[in-house]
């Protein structure tokens, strides 16, 4: 059975360069030519260690690097303000991704990309239908959005913190299934998406409406839904769907690839 790794290249890289970028705080577009040659020369050897490490710990026979695509609009199209509150990235960093990539390809990393869809988009997909045909696929990231794919071959690792994601972990933390997570953002906000939820709808009321039903419309409809709640879901129903939308991974994306396209490429010697 193969193992793929799809690794959420941008939250990895970013998390790298922001280490190495610190100790030059506040980087100006002035900034020296040989500043900006040993921020990033530091970048691509801790990206060599951390894709080292994952080799080393997590034994993938595949693996690949999703970058997100140049026009992935779709759910700005939807609402305007998701992930207005994001930090654009630095210039050093985004001029430096092909070289970086590249250092990935020398190390038998590909990269994907697919200019209308974000990386959670084309990582969900692939997962997705690997995963229906009984591959083992495991998710590198510290973004909470891929937590509702946890399942039998779907596993999601932290890098940094060097663990497997848990369902019993994200019931603690949320107070909900991963099979709500979706439902439950949507109503009490997502703040790394800029999703703000419905107005006076917190963690315990939305709690309490998801205990009654396994979508929401099972829970308005329930004997035990307060009347209150359900006007306010009512009054709001448009925007929770749009939320919800917003929210969910797409599985579909079509990228033309096979698991041959994905197998670790031995490192050759020069």
């Amino acid at each position: 059975m193969a193992h793929l790794l799809l690794i959420d290249a941008l939250n990895l890289i970013r998390r790298l360069y922001a280490v190495q970028e610190r100790p030059y705080l506040p980087v100006t577009d002035e900034v020296a030519e040989g500043t900006k040659t040993q921020i990033i020369r530091n970048t691509e050897n801790m990206l060599r260690q951390a894709l080292a490490r994952l080799q080393q710990e997590l034994a993938p026979s595949h693996a690949v690097l999703v970058f997100d695509g140049r026009n992935s609009l779709w759910r700005k199209t939807l609402y305007a303000e998701y992930k207005a509150n994001r930090k654009p990235m630095p210039t050093i960093l985004a001029d430096a991704l092909p070289g970086l990539q590249q250092c990935a390809k020398t190390l038998g990393f590909d990269s994907v990309q697919q200019d209308e869809y974000e990386a959670d988009d084309i990582i969900a997909s692939i997962a997705v239908k690997l995963a229906q045909h009984g591959q083992q696929v495991t998710i590198v990231s510290t973004d909470k959005g891929f937590l509702p794919l946890l399942s039998q071959h779907i596993q999601i690792y932290d890098a940094f913190a060097r663990q497997h994601q848990t369902e019993a972990a994200v019931q603690q933390k949320f107070g909900v299934s991963t099979t709500q997570l979706v439902r439950y953002w949507s109503l009490v906000g997502d703040s790394t998406n800029n999703i703000p939820g419905v107005n006076g709808i917190g963690p315990k009321g939305a709690h309490d409406l998801l205990a009654l039903g396994a979508t929401l419309t099972e829970a308005l409809e329930h004997p035990d839904c307060h009347k209150k709640l359900r006007e306010k879901i009512l009054q709001h129903k448009e925007q929770i769907k749009v939320f919800m939308q917003i929210l969910a991974l797409k599985t579909d994306v079509q990228l033309g690839l096979n698991l041959q396209d994905m197998r670790i490429q031995p490192v050759v010697s020069a």
